[in-house]
């Protein structure tokens, strides 16, 4: 019988449910990828690239466990709060405590098994679209990797299950201490109260300057280090609340009494966010440092993927090295566009453990090599090399050259000799085709190929590695490229959790704002007019929070800027991500204000 009320309860409600589902699922699908990636040990175990994003994505999961957790509370108490009127009703007919209190756990647990089971399949398509972008992301395959791996399924059912279940306990525990009586009237009933002006003065100072605090400490990471980033934490935290609990309501106030208050229903859209301020101050300042988090790490995994490139050509001027390449390796080096070649004549003397190579044509085709010229901007410059540096082995044409031999000779001498000595060396002469893409993500599919190729051919193991950037230009991508992926599908994560956290708690005050649009509806208030005002007391909601949260991104990049982390790529995607990440945050905004708009201002019969 408890079950079937629950379900007619959840039917009664079903398209403020819908809300609820939409979050959830795209919680549980997310949460679900991340788990089928870093717990299938045999794809982690198969290739450094598994090892490297079974690290990343785990400590996504714990990230995203830990934001689902306050999600799930804020989601439930909308949906309780709907409920609280019902409930009240049951209690005044002769239902026992115990009765609501299994009945609410009911209606939890069904809430969170649909949500849950239908967000695992939506994550395994997920996980199997996602995936094929992954591997075409790091340009590399993901072996050993199944969409469906019954360990994450499991391991996402029991985390929601668990949260699911402390939720309906604790609104069972909440509803049974308070009287039929509060249920009833729980939507005339308010939290505010009129604030002190000294203690809204001094709050409001407090908060600006913490906040000034905060970004100074990580626009200052060079000089205060690893104390930079306690002192940002806690002084934007503290910044952020105070900002909302305070500087807010001062500037409703300043408006209140400007002329701005007397043109239409604005002293009424003044006075309904000054009447919630103290109720939305927690969500507020929550949304606020979640829409950080989430811009934050969209942010810095897309500044990380871009400046993969960048980084291996600063550290090889040559992508990669071929010694006596056959027509297969030929034709694959064909297939890169825009690249410089060089080919030069060697002999190996295993003997003397001496690797030579003509001077003639270290002449005519003179060697080239990268270095950083500003680790900060990721900037490098190439350097042509001189017959005569290859003297010195710490001479960086040296090492360049060193690094692109075979690893089997690395060990031996590099001389640089004229042609008649060349000749009398006893040795078969190699032919070493050096390459260098001037677009390695382009050129990327040839490279790996190639790179495959000479691993198979040559026997490469133990940490041997072929020679050239591309080598690196992979291990980069292989951690930076899951931080991207990473950092996009957290962001959108916490973009869907923090807006919809929001909007139920807007949504949540709906019912006790429709006697007072009912009454402006009845003595003949335009229906635009009515719609004015709600978009401006939402947009004010939203885009508070955003504001900040930007700001927040835009100092927070200072301590991958200049803490060596991100160097250069730190404000490369900040313009794009931000911009798309308020695409997403709009479309929120506008399903916040036709729902808003659906329940407090309802046609009238004559409209009808």
């Amino acid at each position: 019988m408890l079950f079937k009320i629950s379900i007619s309860g959840i039917k009664a409600r079903w398209k403020d449910y819908l809300v609820l589902f939409s979050g959830m699922i795209i919680t549980t699908a997310i949460f679900y990828m991340f788990e089928a990636i870093s717990t299938n040990n045999k794809f982690t175990t198969s290739s450094p690239i598994g090892q490297n994003v079974k690290i990343v994505f785990i400590f996504g999961s714990i990230l995203l466990a830990i934001i689902t957790l306050v999600y799930v509370f804020y989601a439930n108490n909308f949906l309780m709060s709907m409920r609280e009127h019902d409930y009240g009703l049951f209690m005044m007919l002769g239902a026992k405590s115990g009765v609501i209190s299994k009945l609410i756990i009911i209606e939890t647990l069904a809430i969170g098994l649909i949500s849950t089971v239908v967000g695992i399949i939506i994550g395994i398509g997920f996980t199997q679209v996602l995936s094929s972008f992954l591997a075409s992301l790091i340009h590399m395959s993901l072996t050993h990797f199944s969409a469906f791996y019954m360990p994450a399924v499991i391991a996402t059912i029991v985390l929601f299950a668990i949260l699911f279940l402390i939720a309906g306990f604790l609104n069972a525990r909440t509803f049974t201490k308070t009287s039929a009586l509060q249920l009833l009237r729980s939507d005339q009933q308010s939290d505010w109260k009129q604030p002190k002006a000294l203690t809204i003065a001094t709050q409001a100072i407090a908060g600006v300057a913490l906040l000034a605090g905060g970004y100074y400490a990580m626009y200052d990471i060079q000089q205060l280090k690893v104390m930079a980033i306690p002192i940002a934490l806690v002084t934007i935290v503290l910044g952020t609340y105070f900002v909302f609990n305070s500087f807010f309501v001062m500037l409703l106030q300043a408006f209140q009494r400007s002329s701005i208050s007397h043109s239409g229903l604005n002293s009424f859209t003044l006075a309904q966010l000054k009447f919630r301020i103290r109720d939305y101050t927690k969500i507020l300042s929550v949304v606020s440092l979640l829409f950080a988090l989430a811009l934050g790490a969209i942010t810095v995994g897309t500044g990380f993927q871009r400046m993969v490139p960048k980084l291996a050509s600063g550290n090889g001027y040559y992508s990669v090295a071929i010694t006596n390449p056959n027509y297969e390796m030929h034709s694959l080096v064909g297939q890169i566009k825009d690249k410089v070649t060089v080919t030069y004549q060697q002999k190996v003397d295993p003997q003397a453990k001496r690797v030579y190579y003509r001077r003639d044509q270290l002449k005519e085709q003179p060697l080239k090599y990268a270095a950083f010229v500003s680790r900060k901007t990721l900037a490098s410059k190439t350097f042509t090399a001189k017959p005569s540096q290859f003297k010195h082995s710490d001479s960086p044409a040296y090492q360049e050259l060193w690094g692109l031999q075979k690893p089997t000779i690395k060990a031996y001498q590099i001389k640089v000799v004229g042609q008649q000595a060349f000749n009398r060396v006893n040795a078969k002469t190699n032919q070493l085709l050096m390459v260098r893409a001037n677009d390695m993500d382009a050129a990327a599919a040839p490279l790996t190929k190639i790179t495959n190729l000479q691993t198979k051919q040559y026997g490469y193991q133990n940490g041997e590695q072929v020679g050239g950037s591309f080598t690196l230009y992979q291990s980069f991508k292989s951690i930076f490229g899951s931080l991207e992926f990473m950092g996009i599908f957290l962001g959108i994560a916490f973009l869907a959790m923090l807006a919809s956290c929001l909007m139920f708690k807007i949504l949540s005050g709906a019912a006790s704002d429709k006697i007072r649009f009912d009454m402006l509806n009845k003595i003949g208030t335009r229906r635009s007019v009515l719609n004015r005002s709600i978009i401006t007391q939402i947009l004010v909601l939203f885009a508070l929070p955003g504001i900040l949260g930007i700001l927040d991104v835009a100092f927070g990049l200072q301590m991958f800027a200049k803490g060596g982390l991100l160097m250069g790529g730190a404000y490369q995607t900040f313009g794009v991500t931000t911009a798309g990440f308020l695409v997403l945050y709009l479309i929120y905004f506008i399903v916040t204000v036709l729902i808003y708009s659906r329940i407090v201002v309802p046609k009238t019969k004559v409209e009808r």
